[in-house]
């Protein structure tokens, strides 16, 4: 009995009481809970678990580590099954087991480690597919950080797949949710367990600020789930992870040898709702919370801990609900990555004080790509040199190429490529194609340089004598042409590479208010950032508007900055892919700033840093997200690798494509 009342205590009243009538009979109560060693590991662990699971009052319990119970007693789900009077699909799982009250319709298994499913119907007749799964806790990349705070961000999200199996077993759970229909199932489909890593979502600029052992980085797996249509349950309630940090990992461990944990929200529950529901029925998550609430005095030994596991349980509380059927299209996710490799990726390289300098950079160049993993790679200065995609093509025979382009670019595919004009393709997605043209305009005039000089010269800053000065010509022109059949045609249109030339949706009175500068060591007492209309971008945005030099009849739909679609923050997050820094005294170019100088103006040009690498996309492609690659411990660097291979950053685009139903 004193073993239950300190169990009530931990738990706050709302879940330990009977739903309310009016509520019961349209929600589905869900435990995702790693019960550690088969709850072994406390004194009356197994009874214990049990007591809490009466008590938050269920309907599903997908439990990981249901091993067998001490003495003569079965694994923990078949033994709590029997105490509760349920139902329990464990089959040939080590220890994963799907735990119910409710009817087990059919039985599915993927993994004896990672993943056992059942689809289960409700009194009411409603059917839904729930996955109990677990993959590999080695590398945790919480921890990795912690102790090798140094680490590249590329280095970092390499414990996901190359120092652990995370990834590659994730992406086979999905694989085989695909296979066996799953994905395009007609009911809802809960994936739920202990994924021994953090979220994207938790994993953000602001919470990097807080938590000590956290980056502002794509983490693959739950981006993985993400792209495959999965939302998860947790943060779909609970949006801001410093609120609702809704950690799972660890009450019980919170420190090895005096050094803390990692602590992490690493079980999750992922919803998937169908396009086409069953009935009309979909869930919808209402609430949610991780147990306990209140975490025990860390001074009591394990084995007389009440609350059983290492890991916290996470206990949603979903909502029946009708929805009229949605479009039966499966969203196609396209990774692009638009990159200039310089110089082919032939000496010399952009930073004489990398090893990579008087080397050929072609392996660090492949690196990056097979790290960004895209669908449609944008080169520039690949110059007929394939070095770079033969190191590809190696490690991926699917991999296509197109060189060619008027200022050496090369397009590479996963799909086969079709030539439209010199610098346009036809990707043939087995979707339906998609249009691309690969960008790299001249270097010069370029703007900022002029605008630089100009202020050295102590003149003033007109911007109309500065657009003039800048203008490429008709490339911006001939650019929007190229593409213009595939936008009235309605056929999805990627544009990008390397402009060299910046944006007006950086260069605008936002940015002019602010106190940043674009100069590395500006000598002059005016900041490089006057509010500036630059012509390519401006075209690109909005064709209508220059009809007349386009020469063109009819529509003239415009095309949409990736990177300032989901970045809108110009001031706050420039993006700037031009250029990483350098050491003063690199051949071919002027100093990085002017260090070692006793007057700033004596080591003038400096660097003048901008995004002037971009990826645009028609309006069938919705951005999802947009990072920068680059050189590690950069502030625009999103991605971080130790040494970066050319005087550009990257960028890479997710892109949301519904392809007509028709393909």
């Amino acid at each position: 009995m004193l073993c239950l009342m300190i169990l009530a205590s931990l738990f706050p009243s709302q879940w330990s009481h009977a739903r309310d009538a009016g509520s019961q009979s349209d929600s589905l109560r869900v435990l995702v809970w790693n019960v550690l060693h088969g709850a072994n590991d406390v004194e009356q662990g197994p009874e214990k678990a049990l007591q809490i699971i009466r008590e938050t009052n269920v309907d599903l319990v997908l439990l990981q580590e249901s091993y067998d119970i001490d003495g003569e007693r079965p694994k923990l789900g078949e033994w709590l099954a029997e105490e509760l009077g349920w139902r329990q699909w464990q089959g040939e799982s080590a220890h994963l087991c799907v735990l119910t009250p409710l009817e087990i319709k059919a039985r599915f298994f993927h993994h004896p480690w990672h993943g056992v499913g059942a689809e289960l119907t409700d009194e009411q007749g409603r059917t839904f597919i729930a996955w109990s799964i677990w993959i590999d806790w080695r590398a945790y990349i919480t921890e990795e950080l912690r102790d090798q705070p140094t680490m590249s961000d590329a280095e970092l999200l390499a414990a996901e797949d190359v120092r652990s199996s995370r990834l590659p077993q994730a992406q086979a759970i999905i694989g085989h949710l695909d296979g066996i229909g799953h994905r395009s199932s007609d009911v809802p489909v809960l994936v739920g367990g202990d994924w021994n890593t953090p979220s994207h979502l938790d994993w953000t600029e602001d919470t990097a600020r807080i938590y000590k052992h956290r980056r502002n980085l794509p983490l693959p797996v739950s981006l993985a789930m993400q792209d495959a249509g999965f939302k998860d349950t947790f943060r779909d309630l609970h949006p801001n992870p410093v609120q609702r940090p809704g950690l799972t990992w660890s009450p019980m461990f919170r420190e090895s040898d005096g050094v803390a944990t990692g602590f992490e929200r690493i079980d999750r529950l992922y919803l998937k709702n169908p396009d086409q529901p069953r009935d009309g029925w979909i869930l919808r998550p209402v609430s949610g919370h991780v147990l306990p609430e209140v975490w025990e005095d860390n001074a009591i030994p394990i084995e007389q801990r009440d609350f059983p596991s290492d890991h916290g349980a996470l206990l949603m509380e979903l909502a029946w609900e009708k929805r009229s059927a949605v479009s039966s299209v499966d969203p196609v996710l396209l990774d692009v990555l638009a990159f200039n490799i310089l110089r082919s990726g032939n000496a010399p390289g952009p930073n004489s004080a990398d090893s990579l300098y008087e080397q050929p950079r072609h392996d660090a160049i492949a690196k990056v790509i097979m790290h960004s993993d895209p669908d449609i790679v944008l080169v520039q200065e690949e110059y007929g040199d394939d070095r770079v995609f033969r190191i590809l093509k190696e490690h991926e025979p699917s991999w296509h190429r197109r060189d060619g382009g008027s200022r050496g670019q090369a397009t590479y595919a996963r799909y086969p490529i079709e030539p439209i004009d010199q610098n346009t393709s036809r990707v043939l997605h087995p979707e339906g194609p998609l249009v691309v043209h690969n960008v790299h305009w001249k270097p010069s005039p370029y703007g900022p340089y002029i605008i630089q000089d100009t202020l050295l010269a102590e003149q003033p800053i007109e911007v109309d004598a500065i657009l003039d000065a800048s203008d490429k010509g008709d490339i911006y022109f001939e650019t929007y042409r190229s593409v213009h059949p595939a936008l009235v045609e309605n056929i999805p249109v990627i544009l990008g590479g390397d402009f060299n030339e910046p944006s007006h949706l950086d260069w605008t009175e936002d940015w002019a208010r602010s106190e940043n500068d674009r100069w590395v060591s500006n000598p002059t007492a005016t900041r490089l950032g006057p509010a500036i209309g630059w012509k390519g971008s401006q075209v690109l945005s909005d064709p209508g508007s220059y009809r007349e030099n386009l020469d063109l009849e009819g529509p003239l739909p415009g095309l949409q900055d990736t990177f300032r679609h989901v970045r809108s923050d110009e001031v706050s997050d420039p993006g700037h892919t031009w250029t990483p820094r350098y050491v003063n005294g690199t051949q071919g170019r002027g100093h990085w700033d002017a260090a070692g100088f006793s007057d700033p103006a004596e080591a003038q040009r400096t660097a003048s840093l901008d995004r002037i690498d971009m990826i645009y996309v028609s309006q069938q492609l919705q951005p999802l997200r947009v990072f920068v690659l680059g050189d590690q411990g950069d502030p625009s660097s999103d991605i971080g690798f130790e040494e970066w291979p050319s005087d550009h950053r990257a960028v890479l685009a997710t892109l949301r494509w519904l392809p007509p139903k028709e393909n």
